[in-house]
């Protein structure tokens, strides 16, 4: 069992009570009187949510009021719950699978005055499932990672729900929810719950997996009245939270276009009446009125083909307008508050576009084979030595106001040029530079491509600056390797799997930690990919601590302004 030394209180006083998150708190404490006692025992539960087995509930009672810090199998203590209170249901999250956990709770008043080690608990956890993928650390330099727990959407190749999980900095799992359905993209909210996309629809839960909102969408299979209605068709891809409070997501619609190329191979091929499939770009509110919604079809040319813009992935989708066309295929859209603008990555376009609310382009980054007036006008020119993003996804803003994004690299070619096969292309992280001014960009970093690090996913992925360490957490989704582990584009004998790897943010960069999703040697299915991962400091809410001083009584009531 953990016990409290001198030196891990100290710790605690000078701050890493605050919820695992960085810097120091100065805490000249009174010590005016005497610590809160506990006055029921402490007990601890299972998490009343079947769905999220790696979270429990911790009650108890005290003399007065009091927060609660709580240690979990020896890591850095955090304050799950900063009101002061005298009944707690606190609760209890970074439990590991299959094993028994120590628990250790310390009582904080609002004097400053602290029961170190006032109880001692442990729970025992079940196992993961038979189902759950395989996950091996082969990289782990935790001296320059980025801290906290890496949060991720896996799903099974085959199909069926896959797993909303955390690991640590070690990659073990230590928390993880089932969803009932297919999943899509995750992130965290402001309030620390969870924003995820569950099959058409969208998800918030809190980290005990309980729900707490649900909207449904117009193809949903939901029934009237079990969520939030959305008058929108089924969201994809993007899901997230606007500094607003709104949610900001992909939709789609289809349309018939009269002369649509029919041939990716043969520019005489006649065109004909199509079906096709374009984005809508939607800003809702908690409540699904429309806020606001974008076309992409009224920003850039429906007509421009690209490879893959006539495939038929929304088919079944649309199974009353016979074939259909897969135009842009957006799958990511990011709020750029510099501007109040909006950064949408067409996959089917190979290009990331740049448009105000006002729905006017700004800009055009991709390649500029076969765009057209008055679309060729906000085409970014290359300034200095780049390579064109083909097949992108996540495309978002940094802080010192570069775009980063994972180039998945497919073909390498537009029609009608010859395509790159899986084994000839590659993928890769890379950062541009835009001047909106000049209407120029160009290439400041990337990692992949290259003699030692060249790797190819096909679909998927996602790439995150981390904010302390300013490292890159790359989401390399979707690999697809034969039996001498190349990349193929052959599914017979080919195994499944994903990785997530932090690198440095320098030239060459360092891989500071590799997480794979998967077994590489196995034939899928079973396999597994990742559509997003993304570093969290802490499974707890984030939060802003304040200093703590013997003035101010109220010292826990402003950690969750």
């Amino acid at each position: 069992m953990t016990v409290f030394s001198v030196e891990k209180a100290a710790a605690v006083c000078l701050g890493l009570l605050s919820l695992g998150l960085s810097g120091s708190l100065s805490v000249p404490f009174a010590h005016d009187g005497a610590p809160p006692i506990i006055t029921r025992p402490a007990a601890i539960h299972q998490a009343p949510n079947s769905t999220t087995p790696l979270a429990a509930v911790v009650t108890l009672e005290t003399d007065e009021p009091a927060v609660i810090a709580v240690e979990i199998n020896g890591a850095v203590p955090a304050i799950p719950d900063a009101s002061p209170r005298t009944q707690h249901a606190i609760p209890v999250l970074g439990l590991r699978a299959g094993t028994t956990n120590a628990i250790v709770l310390s009582l904080i008043d609002s004097n400053g005055n602290v029961a170190y080690g006032a109880a001692r608990l442990e729970i025992e956890t079940p196992p993961l499932p038979a189902d759950f993928p395989q996950l091996t650390t082969t990289v782990r330099n935790i001296r320059k990672m980025e801290p906290g727990v890496t949060l991720m959407m896996v799903a099974p190749s085959g199909g069926g729900s896959g797993f909303l999980l955390a690991v640590d900095d070690a990659g073990r799992v230590v928390w993880y929810h089932r969803p009932s359905r297919s999943t899509g993209d995750a992130k965290r909210m402001r309030n620390g719950n969870l924003l995820y996309i569950d099959f058409s629809d969208a998800v918030e839960i809190d980290m005990l997996g309980n729900v707490v909102q649900r909207w449904r969408t117009s193809m949903s299979a939901l029934q009237p009245g079990e969520a939030t209605e959305v008058a929108v068709n089924p969201i994809h891809h993007e899901l997230t939270e606007l500094p607003s409070g709104n949610l900001l997501a992909l939709s789609h619609e289809i349309r018939r276009l009269e002369n649509y190329p029919t041939s990716e191979t043969d520019p005489r091929a006649s065109p004909a009446a199509t079906s096709v499939v374009g984005d809508l770009v939607v800003e809702f509110a908690r409540d699904g009125t429309i806020v606001s919604q974008w076309s992409l079809f009224d920003i850039v040319d429906p007509f421009r083909m690209s490879y893959d813009s006539l495939a038929g992935f929304w088919d079944s989708t649309y199974s009353t307008y016979g074939p259909t066309r897969d135009w842009s295929h957006a799958n990511s859209a990011t709020y750029d508050p510099s501007d109040d603008s909006f950064i949408v990555s067409m996959r089917h376009q190979d290009a990331v576009i740049k448009f105000r609310r006002d729905g006017r382009l700004v800009w055009i980054l991709g390649n500029p084979n076969r765009w057209n007036n008055p679309w060729a006008a906000y085409l970014l020119r290359p300034s200095g030595s780049l390579e064109w993003p083909f097949h992108q996804h996540a495309a978002k803003p940094t802080p010192w106001g570069t775009l980063l994004m994972f180039d998945n690299g497919n073909y390498r070619a537009t029609p009608f040029e010859t395509k790159r096969s899986a084994a000839e292309t590659y993928s890769r992280a890379v950062e541009y530079k835009v001047d909106p001014q000049t209407m120029t960009v160009s290439q400041v970093w990337s990692f992949g491509g290259l003699p030692g690090d060249v790797f190819y996913s096909s679909a998927l992925g996602n790439v995150e600056m981390l904010p302390r360490t300013e490292n890159i957490l790359i989401t390399d989704g979707f690999r697809n390797t034969d039996a001498q582990g190349k990349a193929t584009d052959s599914g017979t004998g080919a195994s499944r799997w994903a990785r997530v790897v932090e690198v440095t943010h320098e030239t060459p960069a360092q891989k500071v930690f590799e997480l794979i999703v998967g077994d590489p040697s196995r034939t899928s299915p079973p396999g597994w990919t990742v559509y997003r991962a993304v570093r969290m400091p802490s499974l707890y809410r984030e939060t802003t601590v304040p200093v703590w001083n013997t003035v101010d009584k109220n010292i826990f009531s402003g950690l969750f302004n």
